[in-house]
This record gives C-alpha cells, sequence and structure tokens, in this order.
C-alpha cells in the first residue's frame, strides 16, 4: 500500500546505515518525504550519496547528524523534522547497539552504554514526538530485535536493552493508542546488510573481538550470536514493516518460527524456556 505513505513526513533515526537506510529508502519509494538521523555528518553524506549512486532521487530525503544518547538531541531532532518537513506523520526508531559478552562480566557502565544507545537513543524523541503522532493518527515504530524476547548466553547486555525497549513500547502504547496513534514493535533475527550498505561489514571484527575477550565459542560472534540464525532479507523486511503499519499491528517477529517460540515462551514460561536452551546448547 505504497499510497498510505505519500507525503506523509516521516523521521528515521539510525538511517545512515544497516536497516534504518533500507526502511528510509523504502518509504521515499512509496512517497514519503524522510529525514534520516545519523551521529555523523560524514555518515549522512553517505548514505544520501548511496542513494543517488543507485538512481533513487533524494528531492525528498533530508539529512542531520544528531547524536540521540544526548539530553537535548531527541528535542532538536522532533524541532528539526517541523522545520524541515512541516510537520511529523511517522518515526521509526532503528538505533541501536549489539554486542557480545557474559551479563556477569558486564559493569555498570557498560551496561549504561548499551541502554543508552537501545533505549535512551528513543525515549526524548518519543516524547517530543507524541502529540504530533496521535493528531495525524501517525505510526511510531521501535525496531528491536530477538533478544527481546530471547535470553542468550553471548547476549545478556544487549537482551536487557532490547527488552526495556520492548516495555517501554508496550507503555508508550497504552498512552498513544487511545489518542489515535499507532505504535509498533518490532523484533527480527539478524538483518543482512544490502549490498551498497555505506557501513557493511562495520560490525564483524568487533563482535569477534569481543567474543574472544569474554571467552565465548567463535560462534558467539555469529549474527544473532548464533551460526543456527539465517540473515533476514532487508527488503523483505522493511515491506513487512511498513505492512504492518498499514494494518496496524502491535507487534512483528520475524522470522515466523521465532515469533511462536516466543508465544511458547509467554503462554508456558518453563517448556518455552528449557526448548530455547536445548536450541541454544545444540
Amino acid at each position: 500500500m505504497a499510497h498510505a505513505w505519500r507525503d506523509r513526513r516521516v523521521i528515521v533515526t539510525g538511517g545512515t546505515a544497516g536497516f534504518g537506510l533500507v526502511l528510509a529508502r523504502h518509504l521515499a519509494r512509496a512517497g514519503a518525504r524522510v529525514l534520516i538521523v545519523g551521529r555523523s555528518s560524514d555518515g549522512v553524506r553517505r548514505a544520501l550519496e548511496t542513494c543517488e549512486r543507485a538512481g533513487e532521487s533524494t528531492a525528498s530525503m533530508h539529512g542531520l547528524a544528531a547524536d540521540l544518547g544526548r539530553a537535548g538531541e531527541g528535542n532538536r531532532v522532533a524541532g528539526e523534522a517541523l522545520r524541515l518537513l512541516g510537520g511529523i506523520d511517522a518515526v521509526f526508531c532503528c538505533v541501536g547497539r549489539s554486542g557480545r559478552g557474559r551479563i556477569l562480566d558486564t559493569t555498570d557502565d557498560l551496561l549504561r552504554d548499551y541502554l543508552s544507545a537501545n533505549l535512551f537513543a528513543a525515549t526524548e524523541l518519543t516524547r517530543a514526538v507524541a502529540d504530533d503522532i496521535a493528531t495525524s493518527k501517525g505510526h511510531l515504530v521501535f525496531i528491536a530485535s530477538l533478544a527481546a524476547k530471547f535470553v542468550t548466553p553471548s547476549m545478556g547486555p544487549y537482551a536487557i536493552a532490547k527488552s526495556a525497549v520492548a516495555a517501554f513500547a508496550d507503555a508508550v502504547r497504552l498512552e498513544l493508542a487511545p489518542r489515535g496513534g499507532h505504535v509498533l514493535l518490532v523484533c527480527p533475527g539478524p538483518i543482512a546488510r544490502a549490498a551498497d550498505d555505506p557501513a557493511a561489514d562495520r560490525s564483524a571484527e568487533r563482535y569477534a573481538a569481543e567474543a574472544k575477550a569474554s571467552g565465548l565459542p567463535a560462534d558467539a560472534a555469529a549474527p544473532g550470536g548464533s551460526r543456527r540464525l539465517k540473515r533476514l532479507d532487508p527488503d523483505r523486511l522493511a515491506a513487512r514493516v511498513l505492512d504492518a503499519c498499514d494494518r496496524g499491528f502491535p507487534e512483528l517477529v520475524v522470522p515466523r518460527k521465532a515469533s511462536f517460540l516466543a508465544g511458547l515462551v509467554e503462554w508456558f514460561p518453563s517448556a518455552g524456556r528449557q526448548l530455547l536452551a536445548r536450541l541454544v546448547r545444540d
């Protein structure tokens, strides 16, 4: 339903690389006016150049450098979106930080870093845009992870941060939905990078170094912390996310088999966690 996004005014945080950029490109093709937000001006420039090299028009795309982990930046992004786009109809929060490590070796400072990158990168901006989203009957989308549903031995700190994002999304939905705003939580498995992603393979070496430093097996550096997980096609996932918005879904868990396991863990906690433990060990 591409027409549903025509002339809609959209912010995509973490929009200069990875899945955030893929989403931004899909939205622009669907006719939306998009503000992509990244931490650096160079990252914003490279993202727009990537779109231009692919022959895509960037006439409806704007870029903004902002560190959303810093106080005041979420409010500034919202203000710039109002200035550049004339309003705010949707926000896709794609900022995040993954990692590998043992939770009992994770310091409070490091855990705060995870929370800052995954949760607090979305909280101030959410407060700043909530009234606009409600007024326009728009969308507020949080890109979390399967780590918000399943805790594995190599990704405890990340799982804690993404679980906090999931709880935040649920709490925001309770307050925003009665006012007409749609809140979607997306929990995907590891996502493949687009062939022309400006930050392709940026994280591979860091994960390997973190796994080694923590004494974790080499497989812990694999996408999602396990070689059992296949990377998701980013374009197909973007299409599913936009479709979930059109349908007003509260949550999207991908792949489908993971959603079944998530349901099992939620409804039958003991049996679900026993199955998860066996899958992680195998």
